[in-house]
């Protein structure tokens, strides 16, 4: 006998939003999905989807010579285009022949569709969890929601990997449809539901009177793809401390509005 759950009691488990389990669903992204008088259900066995979770991390920690394919991949993609690439290029910057590339990837395609899964997975897995925004939302203000509950931290091993990859996905974004899917699904559909989820968290709490939570939220996704944007043009420590400075205040600029809708709460 299958055991579903509804999207909701899933979302909660995978640690995404809402409203992107139920954009996997109508992608068929999730097996085993299916739709009873308008709403989705999910059983419960169905293998998360990794790409847009946390889980499975461990298939990302690459080691010896497939790391160095994938790293050379990365840079050799950013500056000259997948599509000026070989394997062979590949190959020639690890030093190795090209039939030992096939050892460790099927195809060209593959390392760029592994690429992808990795900018997915970390791009997740580096903002903050339900469980810490939920602490935010119980002791702190709306200073506090905002500034600390809505800011990524990406790990300093990955943030230079992130930066170029985020130029691969702005090359490819009008002729491949898994970039364009990772821009449109990720940097701005699952980045503005997950901020309009915390918002409407902090609502139901009582730290904020009722707004529009998803104009709010677009505007501070709007944030967060400036600072992104910079950093893949120019990913110098200046600019760096400079955007950093500019997101902080930024921020501030948003909480400051929201504070004070504050006294309104009745």
């Amino acid at each position: 006998m299958f055991v579903y759950k509804t999207v909701e009691e899933k979302a909660e488990e995978w640690g995404v939003t809402l409203r992107h389990i139920q954009y996997l669903c109508r992608e068929g992204k999730i097996e085993g999905a299916v739709k009873r008088a308008g709403a989705w259900f999910i059983p419960n066995d169905a293998p998360s989807p990794v790409k847009n979770t946390k889980a499975d991390g461990k298939s990302f920690k690459f080691v010896g010579t497939k790391k160095k394919i994938f790293e050379n991949a990365i840079k050799l993609f950013t500056q000259r285009g997948y599509e000026n690439v070989s394997i062979n290029d590949i190959a020639n910057s690890v030093s190795i022949r090209q039939s030992a590339v096939y050892n460790h990837f099927k195809s060209k395609q593959e390392i760029l569709n592994t690429i992808y899964e990795f900018y997915s997975h970390n791009y997740i897995s580096n903002r903050p969890c339900m469980d810490a925004i939920e602490t935010v939302l119980q002791t702190g203000n709306p200073i506090d929601i905002v500034t600390k509950g809505f800011i990524y931290e990406f790990d300093e091993s990955v943030l230079e990997q992130m930066s170029d990859i985020t130029k691969i996905i702005m090359q490819r974004v009008t002729t491949d449809a898994n970039a364009t899917n990772i821009f449109q699904s990720l940097l701005l559909e699952e980045g503005i539901s997950f901020v309009e989820d915390g918002l409407n968290r902090a609502i139901k709490a009582g730290k904020l009177a009722p707004v529009d939570t998803y104009i709010i939220s677009v505007l501070v996704n709007c944030v967060r793809l400036y600072t992104l944007l910079w950093w893949m043009v120019s990913p110098s420590n200046e600019v760096r401390a400079k955007i950093a400075k500019d997101e902080r205040a930024l921020y501030e600029h948003v909480a400051c509005l929201l504070t004070d809708l504050k006294p309104n709460i009745g």
